[in-house]
């Protein structure tokens, strides 16, 4: 969009430093860090004021704050009225939340027996309390996930164990079309999937 939109100017929050580098180097690479702004902070810290944006995007972000309700709350109030938030998150038939054994993002405390949340995965009534009682029904929505249970796990371990080598990233997009097709409704989710949604602020 600000290839084709010369005009469009983009805003980025992102708590995590190093990401956050790593997209500056990116944007100044593309040509396009003049027309940015970029911002080193949580959510909760945004500075700006209520009804500045036309476009909120956040893509696989939502599920890895803990207090996810807050972080929508405070999306929507920075969105103008007719304005539109873009929103993905990982989903399953039944809502689950993930811990790691390691600090990430450098951002939350480990519990007593050293893990730190990484994220949630959203069930329809998870969606329901968490999301929807902020921004109501989304306007469109689509579901994606695995055909059969495990699939996305058994290509991530097989791009861990060689992803500087001989990973076939070439060969995603195949795999995608695969192992993966669309759904109608989370809950006839049989593994993992990802809900992408649109809102508009009235």
């Amino acid at each position: 969009a600000l290839i084709k939109r010369r005009a469009r100017q983009a805003v980025l929050i992102n708590p995590d430093a190093n990401d956050l580098a790593i997209t500056v180097k990116l944007l100044k690479a593309a040509g396009l860090a003049q027309r940015c702004s970029w911002h080193n902070v949580l959510m909760s810290e945004a500075p700006f004021q209520a009804n500045t944006f036309d476009l909120i995007t956040s893509l696989s972000v939502i599920e890895h704050i803990p207090d996810d309700t807050a972080a929508v709350r405070k999306m929507w109030a920075l969105l103008k009225p007719g304005g539109r938030l873009l929103i993905s998150m990982p989903c399953l038939a039944e809502a689950a939340d993930q811990f790691i054994n390691h600090n990430e993002y450098g951002l939350y405390q480990a519990d007593d027996q050293g893990f730190v949340f990484w994220q949630r995965f959203y069930d329809e009534a998870a969606l329901a309390d968490r999301i929807f009682s902020v921004l109501g029904a989304p306007t469109r929505s689509l579901i994606y996930g695995e055909k059969v249970a495990g699939a996305f796990q058994r290509n991530a371990a097989a791009k861990r164990a060689s992803y500087f080598t001989s990973y076939p990233f070439w060969r995603e997009p195949y795999m995608m079309g695969r192992e993966y097709r669309y759904f109608d409704r989370i809950r006839d989710l049989p593994g993992e999937g990802v809900i992408a949604m649109e809102f508009i602020k009235a």
